[in-house]
């Protein structure tokens, strides 16, 4: 299913270890298994930076509005890619990506809603929360550093130099003892403050 994803996945590696001296860093290794990688959003750079990062394939829910980017579409359906309405309860899409992490895949979430204007966590909505709470799997807090430079909000060609670095921190997992909302905002408060932690450390 995600054979060409694997292909680009290595080339993507290697062009971004050649321009922009890629690392990443990791907390732990993850064991096998699905999980919910919840990441930072500075610019359309980072979905690639995330890929390259985690050898686990991962379906991201993506905007809809990416959707109609004849240079990203091809790229969206690659993924597998769940598009999913801004600002809004996409039911659909929360479906979809419930169903695909039954099935033993990994979700990728970028929670702010949106890239994020000035490079900081400002606000994350609850949807990677509520999906770990319904599926009972884990989520991973991802920082993502130095794509806001190579590929800034409103551009599309990245710039040949600069420096990308992605930090891969420890699963999170919900605890389905507690009541519904509780957990929700405890584990966003959780994951809100380790992303903010994990970005400027």
């Amino acid at each position: 299913m995600f054979l060409l994803y694997r292909v680009l996945r290595r080339i993507g590696i290697a062009l971004l270890k050649i321009f922009y001296s890629f690392k990443v860093e990791r907390d732990g290794n993850l064991s096998k298994g699905s999980y919910i990688f919840v990441s930072n959003h500075q610019s359309l750079l980072d979905p690639v930076a995330v890929v390259c990062a985690i050898k686990t394939p991962i379906i991201f829910l993506a905007s809809s509005e990416l959707f109609n980017i004849y240079l990203l579409k091809p790229f969206l359906l690659i993924d597998k890619a769940i598009p999913i309405k801004k600002e809004s309860a996409d039911l659909k899409a929360i479906k979809k990506a419930l169903e695909r992490l039954k099935e033993g895949y990994s979700i990728g979430i970028f929670p702010e809603g949106g890239i994020s204007p000035k490079g900081v966590i400002e606000k994350i909505y609850e949807g990677a929360m509520y999906l770990a709470y319904k599926s009972g799997k884990p989520l991973v807090p991802v920082v993502v550093q130095g794509t806001k430079e190579v590929l800034p909000l409103g551009k599309y060609v990245p710039k040949l130099r600069g420096k990308i670095k992605v930090k891969v921190g420890e699963p999170i997992f919900p605890d389905l003892n507690k009541d519904i909302k509780a957990e929700i905002a405890e584990l966003k408060e959780k994951i809100e403050a380790r992303m903010k932690e994990m970005l400027t450390g």
